[in-house]
């Protein structure tokens, strides 16, 4: 297993570049159906009338690949099996289509009406996933009515009635009030006259009547309680002497300025050890999450110890005077004013949503250590339930400290900040590609996956 903290780190595998995707398995956050189990080759059953053997003879004219090259969902990017409403796309996007794309209520976007979607992010804005739909030529006419899905019903074969009862029944749920995500760039289905404003009553009266906390699970309570005492005692403890000189130093170079970076990653790894979850994975995957992950994790750290009423780092000593500051120009003089105003920016606004709560922060943290799409797990169901675990954790935790209304609004915008985690890491990535190794600690080379 690891070192200890004054030892070197010994990695075993070196790890691909990171990977520009959004890592999350979260359970949809208002807890509804996301998949309808149909063949995308089963789109009718049974003996269908003249319009819908036309639209089964024209999607037929779209067969699958028969080479064996893999199909990828227009939408968000998952595996997709064959053409759906004249688009290939997954089942999940078929099935969000069909309950959707013939709704007159208005879609809209929270955030800047450009959300990227995969196979994550896709729960968390209808309206671009909804846009996104019809941009790639899924077609709603498609799409059978109420009368042909009570024929279809009456004339499917015995065998059949058991998938479409259940997919009725399946559809009947996602239909119902309150089944759809609300998500605020205006984007309304086709041959809508639905004006914005008359969703904002609706959402008002939502709020009203979800103006009530749940008090926190006593055995998640005590599960996080153990996770922020374990974060406080590795990364809250005292750095000495020569630490403190390293940490508040004067770094004239990018490799000096990474260089700092050695005693955040040995603490890393410390408290990695101490999560349960993560001493159950195989040592090859707790390698490749920490390689894997290092830039965003470092990202997530530096927002947790930044001040920012005094706009600077605080460095705790095991002197008197108790703590020290880092001042963020580091930043701008070694990595460049884009860098700088771009990490500022970020630290401010996870500061904002998170109102500098310390275990919500730890709680994303974790979750972000815990990203089952580095490369070369061996296990990554076991890393993926993982995260859904500390994931469920943040939004009951939330739930317990604010209205639940603002909380199924505030956990989306939480993880949705972790795309702004990936691509500061990326960046700082990009940045560390080009470091002088022979000035390096050989702890970060072999981190970093720096060639020798």
């Amino acid at each position: 297993m690891w070192k200890s903290e004054s030892d070197d780190f010994s990695m075993m595998d070196s790890t691909n570049s990171l990977r520009d995707r959004w890592p999350f398995q979260y359970q949809d956050i208002d807890s509804r159906m996301e998949e309808e189990p149909m063949s995308t080759n089963g789109e009718y059953y049974g003996s269908p009338d003249s319009s819908m053997k036309q639209s089964a003879r024209e999607q037929k004219r779209r067969p699958k690949p028969k080479d064996g090259s893999l199909l990828v969902c227009g939408v968000c990017g998952d595996k997709a099996l064959g053409y759906n409403f004249d688009a290939i796309t997954c089942e999940s996007c078929k099935a969000f289509f069909r309950r959707n794309a013939l709704k007159t209520k208005v879609f809209t976007c929270s955030f800047d009406g450009n959300c990227k979607l995969d196979t994550h992010t896709r729960k968390f804005c209808s309206g671009c996933r909804l846009k996104k739909c019809f941009d790639i030529g899924m077609r709603k006419d498609w799409i059978l009515s109420d009368e042909q899905l009570a024929k279809r019903k009456t004339t499917t074969k015995p065998e059949k009635s058991v998938c479409i009862t259940h997919k009725n029944k399946q559809r009947k749920m996602e239909d119902s009030p309150g089944s759809t995500e609300d998500v605020s760039t205006t984007y309304m289905s086709e041959d809508s006259n639905k004006s914005p404003m008359d969703d904002l009553s609706p959402l008002k009266s939502d709020l009203e009547d979800e103006d009530y906390i749940v008090p926190l699970n006593e055995e998640y309570r005590k599960e996080i309680e153990n996770l922020e005492t374990q974060y406080k005692i590795v990364f809250d403890s005292g750095y000495t002497e020569e630490q403190v000189q390293k940490l508040t130093g004067d770094p004239r170079s990018p490799d000096e300025l990474f260089n700092m970076t050695d005693i955040f990653i040995r603490r890393l790894i410390k408290f990695a050890k101490h999560i349960p979850e993560f001493r159950a994975l195989p040592q090859e995957d707790q390698i490749h999450l920490l390689k894997g992950g290092i830039m965003e994790i470092m990202v997530l750290r530096s927002a947790m110890g930044f001040d920012s009423r005094a706009m600077q780092w605080k460095v705790k000593t095991n002197q008197q005077e108790g703590e020290k500051r880092l001042d963020p120009t580091v930043i701008q003089k070694n990595l460049g004013t884009g860098m700088y105003v771009e990490h500022v920016k970020f630290i401010r606004s996870l500061n904002e949503i998170t109102r500098a709560n310390k275990t919500i922060m730890t709680l994303l943290f974790v979750i972000e250590l815990f990203s089952s799409d580095r490369p070369n797990l061996i296990n990554k169901d076991l890393v993926s339930k993982g995260q859904e675990k500390f994931s469920t954790w943040l939004r009951a935790y939330l739930e317990s400290q604010i209205p639940v209304g603002e909380a199924k609004i505030i956990y989306p915008k939480l993880l949705m900040k972790l795309l702004d985690v990936r691509s500061l890491g990326e960046s700082s990535a990009q940045l560390a590609s080009h470091l002088d190794i022979t000035r390096l600690e050989p702890l970060l080379v072999e981190v970093f996956n720096l060639q020798k």
